[in-house]
């Protein structure tokens, strides 16, 4: 499948979708009006990711499935009304020990509007990540821990750092699933997450992006308050479990870089890299 492109596929933004997205992520309703946040990118990736990751003929080499790394570059703003046409390529494919790193990108475009260029990373393989825990079951459906709205919020000062409590029920994973048409079962299905390794349901991974998108985004202004984010996933997270984004920023001459990490139970969740536009010295 090296070199396989899917799509063009079309995809109408319009006020119920940016809705679903936001209340699904936990952004902030009211600044997201006639234009889509930046983590909105997810939806249009797996309106082509998805038709690949659940190709027929891949299934046998998804039992493991993992998001490795995630490039989002904001070209413009997405807005309510926009119809976007998303193109996505299968770059490269490599083995390594029976195991498939596979690049995949995606352009989405609003008539002569480059809105987003992207590129992911999946781990897939025929085996299991590795035998899971004791079984311990799942949360309750709504139990979720502290979860903050990432409100407009002052640049952290030099060697300072900026703290968001974040956490989602499996209730939540639905509701992001339907929003993003990422119906992954391990983020649904208990004995699904299990059979992969896992010790139960897990927080998706675009979601966990998000959150640290919207960090980025509460230090800026205007409708594109993100250029790029640059994301390593490095561990699962549990739904209901307490973690927190955590941001320091780096003021350049041109531009500002915001360092970022999502953290819980002592452990690095997640780090991303994010450049984010109107802010100033």
């Amino acid at each position: 499948m090296d070199g396989l492109v899917i799509g063009p596929v079309t995809h109408r933004v319009d006020r119920e979708r940016i809705e679903s997205f936001v209340e699904a992520t936990g952004d902030v309703a009211d600044r997201w009006i006639g234009v889509a946040p930046p983590g909105y990118a997810a939806v249009l990736l797996f309106r082509v990711a998805g038709d690949f990751l659940w190709d027929p003929r891949i299934s046998a080499f998804i039992k493991t499935l993992i998001h490795v790394d995630q490039m989002f570059t904001y070209l413009s703003p997405i807005y309510e009304g926009d119809e976007i046409v998303v193109t996505g390529t299968v770059d490269r494919v490599r083995e390594r020990s029976g195991s498939y790193f596979v690049t995949f990108n995606a352009t989405a475009e609003a008539g002569d509007r480059t809105v987003l260029d992207s590129r992911s990373t999946f781990l897939m393989s025929e085996q299991a990540a590795g035998e899971p825990g004791v079984d311990e079951g799942e949360p309750p459906a709504d139990e979720r821990a502290a979860n903050e709205e990432p409100t407009k919020r002052a640049l952290p000062a030099s060697g300072a750092q900026d703290a968001i409590a974040r956490s989602a029920s499996r209730a939540d994973l639905v509701r992001y699933s339907a929003a993003t048409a990422d119906f992954n079962p391990l983020h649904w299905d208990h004995d699904s997450a299990r059979a992969a390794g896992l010790d139960g349901v897990v927080v998706h991974g675009l979601l966990l992006n998000a959150w640290l998108t919207q960090h980025a985004a509460a230090f800026a202004e205007g409708e594109a308050p993100v250029a790029s984010i640059k994301t390593r996933f490095r561990n699962a997270l549990r739904p209901a479990v307490a973690a927190s984004t955590v941001a320091s920023a780096d003021v350049g001459d041109q531009d500002t870089k915001v360092s970022l990490q999502l953290n819980a139970k002592d452990a690095t969740i997640v780090t991303a890299e994010a450049t984010i536009r109107g802010v100033t010295p």
